[in-house]
């Protein structure tokens, strides 16, 4: 699940989850940054709003955190024939580090090649994106917490319209296992349309057009 802070994902993430759990199909939820001790432990150094660090570090944390991630969690969940559902991935460290610090040197090849090792070759079966224009994000974001949000919440609008744009390409790039979906309206409206999207695992043909 992806998109960009504010977008709905984690909710969605929720939803879908009490809807396999309806439907009596055996699954975990995770996320990422974190999962795991040490993923959880680089979670809080990336988000907190404190933290300085070079884009470079910033990238290679996040794989770290996914290597562990991948061995520890999902390589494990697979192996006992379980469905993984994952708040953010790989997708993710490239649409945030790739496009949205591309002004700081970063590049979306730049993460993808950091991050080979961190994911061996694993890569999700369905990838859906709850897509919403930034300023919609921005004022959910704003209504629902006093503070200025995290570390990477902050950046603003120009960072974000970046990485909402990456998340577009990722989409063109991928249409075998990415699926955008329309994050605006209730949160019904969109819970039905990622579980379309879900339910279409298997008939890809049908896959909608990427926004």
């Amino acid at each position: 699940m992806e998109g960009i802070d504010g977008c709905g994902k984690t909710t969605q993430t929720d939803r879908l989850c009490d809807r396999l759990r309806q439907q009596g199909i055996a699954h975990i939820r995770t996320r990422e940054p974190g999962g795991t001790p040490i993923g959880d432990a680089i979670r809080a150094l990336l988000l907190d709003p404190a933290t300085e660090m070079t884009p470079a570090a910033e990238v290679y944390l996040y794989a770290a955190s996914r290597a562990e991630h991948v061995r520890k969690v999902i390589l494990p969940a697979l192996e006992q024939g379980l469905v993984v559902v994952c708040d953010r991935y790989v997708d993710a460290s490239v649409v945030y580090q790739g496009y949205g610090m591309a002004p700081q040197g970063m590049s979306p090849e730049f993460v993808r090649e950091v991050n080979g090792p961190a994911i061996s070759g694993l890569l999700p079966d369905l990838t859906v994106i709850i897509d919403i224009p930034v300023k919609l994000a921005e004022e959910r974001l704003a209504a629902r917490s006093a503070s200025r949000g995290d570390r990477i919440e902050r950046r603003g609008t120009a960072f974000f319209e970046r990485v909402r744009n990456g998340l577009h390409d990722v989409c063109a790039m991928f249409p075998e296992r990415v699926i955008s979906v329309d994050g605006v309206g209730t949160a019904d409206d969109v819970a039905e349309r990622v579980w379309n999207a879900v339910s279409q695992l298997t008939q890809r043909a049908g896959n909608p057009p990427c926004n």
